[in-house]
């Protein structure tokens, strides 16, 4: 995650997810993850939120690769699939509706980060352009 500032390689990237090497490999075409171009290259900020939220989406939502493949994005995404078939967002979900050890979980603990400064943003870019009027 961009909060991290951590550069995370095929290993490091498996052991966030407490998975093997050949498991995250398998990730990479249902979850729309690019491995580094050159052995031994680090995957940047941008793929680790992809994988956080295909690690949510497999673990926590307890989706199949397959589900996520077909039905989370054509929608969108994750949080326009959980507001599309369980009526709430990612937020929401995350925050209210999981285990308080799955709450507890490094990955939705950045996820839940990750969401929460997405919506500041959006907070304060309406606010400006509300007032640059």
């Amino acid at each position: 995650m961009v909060c991290d500032d951590v550069m995370y390689t095929q290993k490091s990237l498996a052991q966030r997810y407490d998975i093997s090497i050949a498991a995250l490999q398998r990730w990479y075409p249902f979850a729309g993850i690019v491995k580094p171009k050159k052995r031994g290259g680090y995957f940047d900020a941008a793929t680790v939120e992809i994988a956080d939220t295909f690690y949510v989406a497999i673990k926590i939502r307890r989706l199949t690769c397959e589900e996520y493949l077909q039905q989370v994005i054509p929608v969108g995404g994750l949080d326009a699939f959980m507001q599309k078939v369980n009526g709430i967002g990612l937020y929401d979900f995350l925050t209210k509706h999981i285990s308080d050890e799955e709450r507890e979980n490094y990955i939705v603990q950045s996820v839940i980060k990750r969401l929460e400064r997405n919506e500041a943003y959006k907070s304060a870019s309406t606010t400006v352009a509300s007032g640059a009027r």
